[in-house]
């Protein structure tokens, strides 16, 4: 290999990591809110509260379920929502 080519090599490296540079970095964004997003606490604390992100996904959810087909998911997905606004039927005994 001559000094031509290494040259060529270095450049070509350069530019995909100058390209992809945007990408991974949003990548790695997404990935540690993620890994916040599933931070547990520590026993004795209270538990986290649902947020607005939490209820989106859900709706998300069940508007994927709907669109499929799946009235069982969407009448779980409720539940769920339900559960998460506090809102929930009162158990009968």
């Amino acid at each position: 290999m001559n000094l031509d080519v290494v040259i060529r090599i270095v450049a070509a490296l350069a530019a995909v990591a100058l390209v992809a540079g945007p990408a991974i970095a949003a990548v790695a964004r997404k990935a540690q809110a993620a890994w916040q997003d599933r931070a547990v606490a520590a026993p004795g604390e209270a538990a986290p509260s649902v947020t607005g992100k939490d209820l989106h996904v859900v709706l998300d959810l069940a508007t994927r379920l709907k669109a499929a087909g799946c009235s069982e998911g969407v009448a779980l997905c409720q539940e769920l929502l339900d559960v998460m606004l506090g809102n929930a039927p009162k158990a009968k005994k």
